[in-house]
Protein backbone atom coordinates (compact mmCIF):
# COMPACT_ATOMS: atom_id res chain seq x y z
CA UNK A 1 0.00 0.00 0.00
CA UNK A 2 0.82 3.59 -0.08
CA UNK A 3 1.92 5.07 2.91
CA UNK A 4 0.99 8.80 1.58
CA UNK A 5 -2.35 8.62 0.88
CA UNK A 6 -4.57 10.43 3.00
CA UNK A 7 -8.10 11.34 1.01
CA UNK A 8 -9.08 8.59 -1.03
CA UNK A 9 -12.34 7.22 -3.24
CA UNK A 10 -13.43 4.07 -3.79
CA UNK A 11 -15.83 3.49 -5.85
CA UNK A 12 -16.54 -0.43 -6.00
CA UNK A 13 -16.71 -1.55 -2.11
CA UNK A 14 -17.68 2.46 -0.69
CA UNK A 15 -20.87 1.45 -3.36
CA UNK A 16 -22.41 -0.20 -0.42
CA UNK A 17 -23.42 -2.56 -3.48
CA UNK A 18 -23.62 -6.45 -2.53
CA UNK A 19 -20.62 -8.43 -3.24
CA UNK A 20 -22.39 -10.63 -5.84
CA UNK A 21 -24.71 -8.02 -7.37
CA UNK A 22 -23.25 -6.87 -11.08
CA UNK A 23 -21.01 -4.26 -11.81
CA UNK A 24 -19.60 -4.44 -14.86
CA UNK A 25 -19.92 -6.00 -18.25
CA UNK A 26 -17.05 -6.08 -20.41
CA UNK A 27 -17.19 -6.24 -24.32
CA UNK A 28 -17.22 -9.94 -24.79
CA UNK A 29 -18.06 -11.48 -21.70
CA UNK A 30 -20.23 -11.85 -18.57
CA UNK A 31 -21.10 -9.37 -15.62
CA UNK A 32 -18.21 -8.75 -12.99
CA UNK A 33 -19.39 -8.77 -10.02
CA UNK A 34 -18.73 -6.18 -7.28
CA UNK A 35 -16.70 -8.72 -5.44
CA UNK A 36 -15.09 -9.88 -8.41
CA UNK A 37 -14.47 -5.91 -9.32
CA UNK A 38 -13.12 -5.23 -6.59
CA UNK A 39 -10.41 -8.03 -6.16
CA UNK A 40 -9.23 -7.36 -10.11
CA UNK A 41 -8.97 -3.38 -8.54
CA UNK A 42 -7.42 -4.22 -5.36
CA UNK A 43 -4.80 -6.64 -7.92
CA UNK A 44 -4.29 -3.22 -10.57
CA UNK A 45 -3.03 -1.35 -7.24
CA UNK A 46 -0.34 -3.68 -7.03
CA UNK A 47 1.31 -2.32 -10.14
CA UNK A 48 0.67 1.47 -8.78
CA UNK A 49 2.40 1.30 -5.17
CA UNK A 50 4.52 4.78 -4.96
CA UNK A 51 5.61 6.06 -1.78
CA UNK A 52 4.57 9.08 -2.60
CA UNK A 53 1.12 10.63 -3.88
CA UNK A 54 1.28 9.69 -7.80
CA UNK A 55 -0.26 10.66 -10.93
CA UNK A 56 -1.46 7.88 -13.29
CA UNK A 57 -2.14 9.02 -16.69
CA UNK A 58 -4.92 6.71 -18.55
CA UNK A 59 -4.77 6.99 -21.99
CA UNK A 60 -7.63 4.28 -23.33
CA UNK A 61 -11.17 4.98 -23.11
CA UNK A 62 -14.44 2.30 -21.95
CA UNK A 63 -11.88 -0.76 -21.97
CA UNK A 64 -11.53 -2.72 -18.94
CA UNK A 65 -7.84 -1.85 -18.08
CA UNK A 66 -8.58 1.26 -18.25
CA UNK A 67 -11.85 1.30 -16.00
CA UNK A 68 -9.56 -0.96 -13.67
CA UNK A 69 -6.74 1.02 -13.60
CA UNK A 70 -8.82 4.40 -12.83
CA UNK A 71 -10.78 2.42 -9.94
CA UNK A 72 -7.54 1.70 -8.49
CA UNK A 73 -5.77 4.86 -8.43
CA UNK A 74 -8.42 6.26 -6.61
CA UNK A 75 -8.53 3.80 -4.09
CA UNK A 76 -4.85 4.72 -3.52
CA UNK A 77 -5.21 7.79 -3.04
CA UNK A 78 -3.51 8.98 -6.30
CA UNK A 79 -5.01 11.55 -9.28
CA UNK A 80 -5.86 9.98 -12.62
CA UNK A 81 -5.48 12.10 -15.75
CA UNK A 82 -7.66 11.32 -18.62
CA UNK A 83 -5.13 12.49 -21.25
CA UNK A 84 -3.44 11.20 -24.51
CA UNK A 85 -0.05 10.00 -24.04
CA UNK A 86 1.63 12.25 -26.66
CA UNK A 87 5.17 13.83 -25.99
CA UNK A 88 3.80 17.18 -25.15
CA UNK A 89 1.65 15.80 -22.47
CA UNK A 90 4.13 13.58 -21.22
CA UNK A 91 6.43 16.52 -20.72
CA UNK A 92 4.33 19.07 -19.32
CA UNK A 93 2.58 16.64 -16.56
CA UNK A 94 5.40 13.98 -15.81
CA UNK A 95 2.95 11.45 -14.78
CA UNK A 96 4.32 8.56 -12.53
CA UNK A 97 2.23 5.65 -14.36
CA UNK A 98 1.07 5.56 -17.60
CA UNK A 99 -1.57 2.92 -18.53
CA UNK A 100 -1.89 2.91 -22.11
CA UNK A 101 -4.78 2.44 -24.48
CA UNK A 102 -4.77 -1.50 -24.94
CA UNK A 103 -2.31 -1.99 -27.48
CA UNK A 104 -1.07 1.76 -27.76
CA UNK A 105 2.57 1.82 -25.69
CA UNK A 106 5.46 2.09 -28.52
CA UNK A 107 6.72 4.64 -27.93
CA UNK A 108 6.80 5.20 -23.66
CA UNK A 109 9.68 3.55 -23.68
CA UNK A 110 11.32 5.86 -25.47
CA UNK A 111 10.02 8.54 -23.59
CA UNK A 112 10.99 6.93 -20.30
CA UNK A 113 8.74 4.27 -18.98
CA UNK A 114 9.53 0.71 -18.12
CA UNK A 115 6.36 -1.42 -17.78
CA UNK A 116 6.18 -3.08 -14.40
CA UNK A 117 4.77 -6.29 -15.67
CA UNK A 118 1.60 -7.66 -16.44
CA UNK A 119 -1.58 -6.75 -14.36
CA UNK A 120 -5.28 -8.64 -14.71
CA UNK A 121 -7.18 -8.66 -17.77
CA UNK A 122 -4.62 -7.54 -19.81
CA UNK A 123 -3.56 -4.49 -17.97
CA UNK A 124 -0.09 -2.79 -18.83
CA UNK A 125 1.01 0.04 -16.25
CA UNK A 126 4.15 2.07 -17.39
CA UNK A 127 6.27 3.18 -14.49
CA UNK A 128 8.58 6.80 -15.09
CA UNK A 129 11.80 5.23 -14.55
CA UNK A 130 13.74 8.88 -13.92
CA UNK A 131 14.61 8.84 -10.23
CA UNK A 132 14.38 12.56 -9.99
CA UNK A 133 12.25 14.37 -7.52
CA UNK A 134 8.53 14.51 -7.52
CA UNK A 135 6.48 17.65 -8.10
CA UNK A 136 4.24 17.21 -5.18
CA UNK A 137 0.67 16.84 -5.70
CA UNK A 138 -2.64 18.12 -3.15
CA UNK A 139 -3.95 15.79 -1.25
CA UNK A 140 -7.09 16.98 -2.30
CA UNK A 141 -6.43 16.33 -6.10
CA UNK A 142 -8.41 12.98 -7.47
CA UNK A 143 -8.71 14.15 -11.24
CA UNK A 144 -7.54 15.96 -14.52
CA UNK A 145 -10.14 16.61 -17.30
CA UNK A 146 -10.06 18.12 -20.25
CA UNK A 147 -12.77 20.28 -21.19
CA UNK A 148 -14.11 20.10 -24.89
CA UNK A 149 -12.11 23.14 -26.52
CA UNK A 150 -8.80 21.74 -24.65
CA UNK A 151 -8.78 18.69 -26.18
CA UNK A 152 -5.13 17.18 -26.85
CA UNK A 153 -3.92 19.98 -25.31
CA UNK A 154 -2.35 20.02 -21.76
CA UNK A 155 -4.91 22.44 -20.05
CA UNK A 156 -6.67 20.55 -17.78
CA UNK A 157 -9.20 20.89 -15.06
CA UNK A 158 -8.36 19.89 -11.27
CA UNK A 159 -11.01 17.60 -9.32
CA UNK A 160 -11.51 16.84 -6.18
CA UNK A 161 -12.49 13.31 -4.80
CA UNK A 162 -15.35 15.25 -2.54
CA UNK A 163 -16.28 16.33 -5.86
CA UNK A 164 -16.58 13.19 -7.79
CA UNK A 165 -18.24 11.42 -4.59
CA UNK A 166 -20.61 14.34 -3.98
CA UNK A 167 -21.59 15.14 -7.60
CA UNK A 168 -22.09 11.32 -8.53
CA UNK A 169 -24.86 11.36 -5.41
CA UNK A 170 -26.51 14.35 -6.29
CA UNK A 171 -27.11 12.72 -10.17
CA UNK A 172 -27.83 9.78 -8.60
CA UNK A 173 -30.68 11.28 -6.12
CA UNK A 174 -31.90 13.66 -9.09
CA UNK A 175 -32.13 10.90 -11.59
CA UNK A 176 -33.77 8.61 -9.27
CA UNK A 177 -30.39 5.68 -9.94
CA UNK A 178 -31.53 2.51 -8.00
CA UNK A 179 -28.74 -0.26 -7.66
CA UNK A 180 -31.49 -1.96 -10.41
CA UNK A 181 -30.26 -0.09 -12.93
CA UNK A 182 -28.09 -0.37 -15.55
CA UNK A 183 -25.92 2.22 -17.88
CA UNK A 184 -24.03 1.48 -20.94
CA UNK A 185 -20.96 3.83 -22.32
CA UNK A 186 -22.21 5.71 -24.81
CA UNK A 187 -19.66 8.13 -24.40
CA UNK A 188 -16.28 8.36 -23.55
CA UNK A 189 -15.28 8.13 -20.35
CA UNK A 190 -12.32 10.18 -20.63
CA UNK A 191 -15.12 13.33 -20.74
CA UNK A 192 -17.50 14.43 -17.49
CA UNK A 193 -20.19 13.44 -18.82
CA UNK A 194 -18.93 9.84 -20.12
CA UNK A 195 -17.27 9.70 -17.06
CA UNK A 196 -20.05 10.43 -14.60
CA UNK A 197 -22.14 8.57 -16.10
CA UNK A 198 -19.79 5.27 -14.89
CA UNK A 199 -19.16 6.76 -11.28
CA UNK A 200 -23.26 7.68 -10.41
CA UNK A 201 -24.26 4.20 -11.34
CA UNK A 202 -21.40 2.54 -9.41
CA UNK A 203 -21.50 4.59 -6.30
CA UNK A 204 -25.69 3.53 -6.32
CA UNK A 205 -24.66 -0.35 -6.16
CA UNK A 206 -25.55 -0.25 -10.52
CA UNK A 207 -24.04 -1.87 -13.26
CA UNK A 208 -22.38 -0.42 -16.42
CA UNK A 209 -22.03 -2.09 -19.23
CA UNK A 210 -18.91 -1.16 -21.58
CA UNK A 211 -18.72 -0.23 -24.30
CA UNK A 212 -16.55 2.23 -27.05
CA UNK A 213 -18.99 1.83 -30.50
CA UNK A 214 -20.70 4.58 -31.99
CA UNK A 215 -24.49 5.05 -29.97
CA UNK A 216 -26.43 5.45 -33.11
CA UNK A 217 -24.40 1.77 -34.43
CA UNK A 218 -26.82 -1.42 -35.00
CA UNK A 219 -24.35 -3.01 -33.14
CA UNK A 220 -24.08 -0.98 -30.44
CA UNK A 221 -28.25 -1.27 -29.92
CA UNK A 222 -27.99 -5.34 -30.35
CA UNK A 223 -25.54 -5.14 -27.11
CA UNK A 224 -27.87 -2.60 -25.58
CA UNK A 225 -30.82 -5.13 -25.53
CA UNK A 226 -28.76 -8.35 -25.14
CA UNK A 227 -27.15 -6.61 -22.19
CA UNK A 228 -30.39 -5.84 -20.55
CA UNK A 229 -29.94 -1.89 -20.36
CA UNK A 230 -32.13 0.70 -18.45
CA UNK A 231 -30.41 4.00 -19.29
CA UNK A 232 -29.08 5.81 -22.31
CA UNK A 233 -26.86 8.66 -21.91
CA UNK A 234 -26.56 10.88 -25.34
CA UNK A 235 -25.32 14.12 -26.29
CA UNK A 236 -27.78 16.26 -28.69
CA UNK A 237 -25.74 15.27 -32.15
CA UNK A 238 -27.03 11.76 -31.41
CA UNK A 239 -30.63 12.45 -30.59
CA UNK A 240 -31.06 14.83 -33.48
CA UNK A 241 -30.23 11.61 -35.49
CA UNK A 242 -32.75 9.41 -33.88
CA UNK A 243 -34.91 7.96 -36.24
CA UNK A 244 -37.68 6.16 -36.84
CA UNK A 245 -35.26 2.65 -37.35
CA UNK A 246 -34.05 3.88 -33.51
CA UNK A 247 -37.35 3.46 -32.35
CA UNK A 248 -37.77 0.11 -33.23
CA UNK A 249 -34.79 -1.21 -31.84
CA UNK A 250 -35.87 0.30 -28.87
CA UNK A 251 -38.40 -1.55 -28.53
CA UNK A 252 -36.21 -4.34 -28.14
CA UNK A 253 -34.16 -2.83 -25.13
CA UNK A 254 -35.21 -2.63 -21.73
CA UNK A 255 -34.56 1.30 -21.63
CA UNK A 256 -36.44 3.05 -19.50
CA UNK A 257 -34.04 6.42 -18.86
CA UNK A 258 -32.85 8.50 -21.39
CA UNK A 259 -30.44 11.81 -20.43
CA UNK A 260 -28.86 14.41 -22.52
CA UNK A 261 -26.09 16.97 -21.89
CA UNK A 262 -23.51 18.37 -23.50
CA UNK A 263 -25.02 20.73 -25.44
CA UNK A 264 -28.31 22.76 -25.78
CA UNK A 265 -31.53 20.03 -27.12
CA UNK A 266 -33.64 22.01 -29.61
CA UNK A 267 -37.55 22.07 -27.90
CA UNK A 268 -38.57 20.45 -30.60
CA UNK A 269 -36.33 17.70 -30.41
CA UNK A 270 -36.74 17.52 -26.45
CA UNK A 271 -40.76 17.45 -27.09
CA UNK A 272 -40.55 14.44 -29.16
CA UNK A 273 -38.00 12.53 -27.29
CA UNK A 274 -40.09 13.36 -23.88
CA UNK A 275 -43.49 11.52 -25.73
CA UNK A 276 -41.47 8.77 -26.84
CA UNK A 277 -40.14 7.44 -23.54
CA UNK A 278 -43.32 8.22 -21.75
CA UNK A 279 -45.49 6.24 -24.39
CA UNK A 280 -42.83 3.32 -23.12
CA UNK A 281 -43.43 4.21 -19.40
CA UNK A 282 -40.02 5.91 -19.44
CA UNK A 283 -38.55 8.98 -18.87
CA UNK A 284 -36.04 11.85 -20.80
CA UNK A 285 -33.77 14.32 -18.61
CA UNK A 286 -32.52 16.68 -19.88
CA UNK A 287 -29.28 18.59 -17.81
CA UNK A 288 -27.05 20.84 -18.24
CA UNK A 289 -23.18 20.68 -16.93
CA UNK A 290 -19.67 21.86 -17.37
CA UNK A 291 -16.08 19.54 -16.72
CA UNK A 292 -15.57 22.37 -14.19
CA UNK A 293 -18.56 20.89 -12.06
CA UNK A 294 -17.25 17.66 -12.50
CA UNK A 295 -20.37 17.21 -14.40
CA UNK A 296 -23.97 18.14 -14.73
CA UNK A 297 -25.31 20.82 -12.21
CA UNK A 298 -28.90 20.99 -13.56
CA UNK A 299 -31.85 18.54 -14.23
CA UNK A 300 -35.16 19.24 -16.34
CA UNK A 301 -37.45 16.48 -14.02
CA UNK A 302 -39.46 14.89 -16.85
CA UNK A 303 -42.98 16.04 -14.81
CA UNK A 304 -41.69 19.16 -15.65
CA UNK A 305 -42.50 19.12 -19.31
CA UNK A 306 -44.23 20.56 -21.34
CA UNK A 307 -44.44 23.73 -18.95
CA UNK A 308 -40.83 24.30 -18.07
CA UNK A 309 -39.63 23.76 -22.07
CA UNK A 310 -36.60 25.43 -23.19
CA UNK A 311 -35.56 25.38 -19.20
CA UNK A 312 -32.31 23.41 -18.36
CA UNK A 313 -34.18 22.77 -14.78
CA UNK A 314 -33.46 23.29 -11.55
CA UNK A 315 -29.97 22.59 -9.48
CA UNK A 316 -29.16 19.43 -8.70
CA UNK A 317 -29.16 18.38 -5.05
CA UNK A 318 -27.36 20.85 -2.65
CA UNK A 319 -26.49 22.94 -5.92
CA UNK A 320 -27.49 27.01 -6.16
CA UNK A 321 -27.75 28.81 -9.13
CA UNK A 322 -27.18 32.58 -9.44
CA UNK A 323 -27.59 35.49 -11.95
CA UNK A 324 -24.81 38.37 -11.97
CA UNK A 325 -24.49 41.22 -14.31
CA UNK A 326 -23.32 40.14 -17.68
CA UNK A 327 -22.25 41.61 -21.09
CA UNK A 328 -25.34 43.64 -22.31
CA UNK A 329 -26.53 42.99 -25.81
CA UNK A 330 -29.67 43.90 -27.83
CA UNK A 331 -31.18 40.68 -27.65
CA UNK A 332 -30.98 40.11 -23.97
CA UNK A 333 -34.31 38.52 -22.02
CA UNK A 334 -35.36 40.67 -18.95
CA UNK A 335 -33.58 39.07 -15.84
CA UNK A 336 -30.91 37.62 -18.02
CA UNK A 337 -26.92 37.79 -17.32
CA UNK A 338 -23.87 35.31 -16.32
CA UNK A 339 -24.68 32.12 -14.96
CA UNK A 340 -22.68 31.10 -11.85
CA UNK A 341 -23.01 28.17 -9.72
CA UNK A 342 -22.27 26.66 -6.33
CA UNK A 343 -22.57 23.08 -5.33
CA UNK A 344 -21.40 19.87 -5.27
CA UNK A 345 -18.58 18.94 -7.63
CA UNK A 346 -17.15 22.73 -8.56
CA UNK A 347 -13.49 21.90 -9.37
CA UNK A 348 -10.64 22.91 -7.78
CA UNK A 349 -8.95 25.06 -10.49
CA UNK A 350 -7.12 24.65 -13.80
CA UNK A 351 -3.17 22.66 -14.55
CA UNK A 352 -1.23 22.69 -17.66
CA UNK A 353 2.09 21.29 -16.09
CA UNK A 354 2.49 18.50 -13.40
CA UNK A 355 3.44 22.22 -11.00
CA UNK A 356 0.03 22.97 -11.12
CA UNK A 357 -0.85 20.03 -9.19
CA UNK A 358 0.89 21.30 -5.60
CA UNK A 359 -2.19 24.14 -5.67
CA UNK A 360 -5.39 23.64 -3.82
CA UNK A 361 -8.96 24.80 -4.19
CA UNK A 362 -8.90 27.69 -6.20
CA UNK A 363 -12.32 28.58 -6.93
CA UNK A 364 -15.58 29.10 -4.90
CA UNK A 365 -18.12 29.47 -6.70
CA UNK A 366 -17.70 28.83 -10.50
CA UNK A 367 -18.59 31.41 -13.36
CA UNK A 368 -20.00 28.89 -16.31
CA UNK A 369 -19.50 31.50 -18.94
CA UNK A 370 -22.93 30.93 -20.02
CA UNK A 371 -25.69 33.73 -20.31
CA UNK A 372 -29.43 32.79 -18.67
CA UNK A 373 -32.12 33.78 -16.41
CA UNK A 374 -33.80 31.63 -13.63
CA UNK A 375 -37.87 31.58 -13.35
CA UNK A 376 -39.10 30.00 -9.96
CA UNK A 377 -35.64 28.05 -9.04
CA UNK A 378 -35.61 27.00 -13.14
CA UNK A 379 -32.28 27.75 -15.12
CA UNK A 380 -32.60 29.42 -18.67
CA UNK A 381 -30.31 29.43 -20.60
CA UNK A 382 -29.59 32.41 -23.74
CA UNK A 383 -25.95 31.92 -25.04
CA UNK A 384 -22.54 32.35 -24.37
CA UNK A 385 -20.64 35.37 -23.06
CA UNK A 386 -18.33 35.28 -25.83
CA UNK A 387 -20.89 34.88 -27.72
CA UNK A 388 -21.81 38.23 -27.94
CA UNK A 389 -21.08 40.43 -31.58
CA UNK A 390 -21.34 43.62 -32.24
CA UNK A 391 -23.07 43.93 -35.78
CA UNK A 392 -23.29 47.32 -37.55
CA UNK A 393 -22.43 49.19 -33.96
CA UNK A 394 -25.38 46.87 -32.36
CA UNK A 395 -23.70 44.61 -29.92
CA UNK A 396 -26.45 40.48 -30.46
CA UNK A 397 -26.68 37.68 -28.76
CA UNK A 398 -25.21 35.08 -31.65
CA UNK A 399 -26.55 32.33 -30.15
CA UNK A 400 -30.19 33.89 -30.10
CA UNK A 401 -29.78 34.07 -33.94
CA UNK A 402 -29.03 30.62 -33.59
CA UNK A 403 -32.54 29.69 -31.86
CA UNK A 404 -34.55 32.31 -34.34
CA UNK A 405 -33.56 30.35 -37.59
CA UNK A 406 -33.67 26.89 -35.64
CA UNK A 407 -34.20 23.81 -37.50
CA UNK A 408 -33.39 20.16 -36.21
CA UNK A 409 -33.98 18.67 -39.43
CA UNK A 410 -31.46 21.54 -40.84
CA UNK A 411 -28.33 22.37 -38.97
CA UNK A 412 -26.98 25.16 -38.92
CA UNK A 413 -24.07 27.82 -36.77
CA UNK A 414 -24.11 31.85 -36.68
CA UNK A 415 -20.50 33.39 -36.35
CA UNK A 416 -19.71 37.12 -37.29
CA UNK A 417 -16.71 38.69 -38.49
CA UNK A 418 -16.90 43.08 -38.87
CA UNK A 419 -20.16 43.25 -39.39
CA UNK A 420 -21.36 40.66 -41.68
CA UNK A 421 -22.93 37.46 -40.47
CA UNK A 422 -22.33 34.29 -41.46
CA UNK A 423 -24.96 31.44 -40.96
CA UNK A 424 -23.08 27.90 -41.61
CA UNK A 425 -25.36 25.49 -42.95
CA UNK A 426 -25.20 21.73 -43.52
CA UNK A 427 -28.30 20.83 -44.47
CA UNK A 428 -30.76 21.98 -47.47
CA UNK A 429 -29.13 24.97 -49.15
CA UNK A 430 -32.87 26.18 -49.81
CA UNK A 431 -33.67 26.04 -46.48
CA UNK A 432 -30.81 27.77 -45.47
CA UNK A 433 -31.31 30.82 -47.90
CA UNK A 434 -34.91 30.92 -46.39
CA UNK A 435 -33.32 31.33 -42.89
CA UNK A 436 -30.56 33.83 -43.91
CA UNK A 437 -33.19 35.59 -45.05
CA UNK A 438 -35.13 35.49 -42.09
CA UNK A 439 -31.65 36.47 -40.33
CA UNK A 440 -31.36 39.81 -42.09
CA UNK A 441 -34.66 40.56 -41.53
CA UNK A 442 -34.55 39.85 -37.76
CA UNK A 443 -31.19 41.97 -37.42
CA UNK A 444 -32.73 44.50 -39.40
CA UNK A 445 -29.76 45.09 -41.82
CA UNK A 446 -28.92 44.78 -45.60
CA UNK A 447 -29.31 41.03 -46.71
CA UNK A 448 -25.62 41.55 -47.67
CA UNK A 449 -24.32 41.56 -44.48
CA UNK A 450 -25.59 37.60 -43.54
CA UNK A 451 -23.66 35.58 -45.68
CA UNK A 452 -24.59 31.61 -46.58
CA UNK A 453 -21.35 29.27 -46.19
CA UNK A 454 -22.82 25.32 -46.84
CA UNK A 455 -20.87 22.66 -45.17
CA UNK A 456 -21.16 18.99 -45.98
CA UNK A 457 -21.12 18.58 -42.05
CA UNK A 458 -20.61 20.93 -38.59
CA UNK A 459 -17.38 20.82 -36.78
CA UNK A 460 -18.07 19.31 -33.46
CA UNK A 461 -16.37 19.16 -30.35
CA UNK A 462 -15.88 15.72 -28.58
CA UNK A 463 -19.01 16.55 -25.85
CA UNK A 464 -21.15 17.01 -29.43
CA UNK A 465 -21.07 21.15 -29.04
CA UNK A 466 -20.45 23.14 -32.61
CA UNK A 467 -16.45 23.91 -32.79
CA UNK A 468 -17.02 27.77 -33.27
CA UNK A 469 -13.57 27.82 -34.03
CA UNK A 470 -13.14 25.22 -36.45
CA UNK A 471 -15.90 27.29 -37.95
CA UNK A 472 -14.16 31.25 -37.92
CA UNK A 473 -10.72 29.64 -39.58
CA UNK A 474 -12.99 27.87 -42.46
CA UNK A 475 -14.62 31.46 -43.49
CA UNK A 476 -10.98 32.80 -43.05
CA UNK A 477 -10.95 34.63 -39.07
CA UNK A 478 -8.08 33.72 -37.80
CA UNK A 479 -5.01 31.76 -39.40
CA UNK A 480 -4.31 27.60 -39.79
CA UNK A 481 -6.27 24.69 -39.35
CA UNK A 482 -8.90 25.80 -42.05
CA UNK A 483 -7.83 22.78 -44.45
CA UNK A 484 -9.05 20.51 -41.47
CA UNK A 485 -12.42 21.38 -43.28
CA UNK A 486 -12.09 23.59 -46.33
CA UNK A 487 -12.99 20.53 -48.02
CA UNK A 488 -16.26 20.56 -46.88
CA UNK A 489 -17.16 24.07 -47.78
CA UNK A 490 -19.03 24.54 -50.67
CA UNK A 491 -19.99 28.27 -52.25
CA UNK A 492 -22.45 29.92 -50.84
CA UNK A 493 -24.53 33.11 -51.63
Amino acid sequence: MCGMATTTLDLVTGAGARSVSAAVVPPGGGALTYGELSTLVGQVGTALRHNDKALVLCAGDRDLPTVLAYLAALRLGHTVAFLPATAEVLSAYRPDFVVPAPGGHDDLTAAGYRPTGESPVGTTVFRRASAGPHAPISDETALLLTTSGTTGSPKAVRLSYSAIADNSRAIVEALGITAAERAATTLPITHAYGLSVLNSHLIAGASVVLSDSPPLALATWDRLARTGVTSLAAVPTTYAAFGPSHVNLLERTAIRTMTQAGARLADELTTRLARMMQRRGGRFFAMYGQTESTSRMAVLDPADLPERLGSVGRAVPGGVFTIAPGPSHARAVPGEGAVRYRGPGVMLGYASRREDLARGAEVDVLDTGDLGYLRDGYLYLTGRTKRIAKVLGVRTSLDDLERTVERPEHPTAVIADDDVVYLVGAGDAAVHEQQRRQLADSLGVPSRHVVLRQVDRLPRTPGGKVDYRALAEVIGRSGGGAEQLASTVRPGT
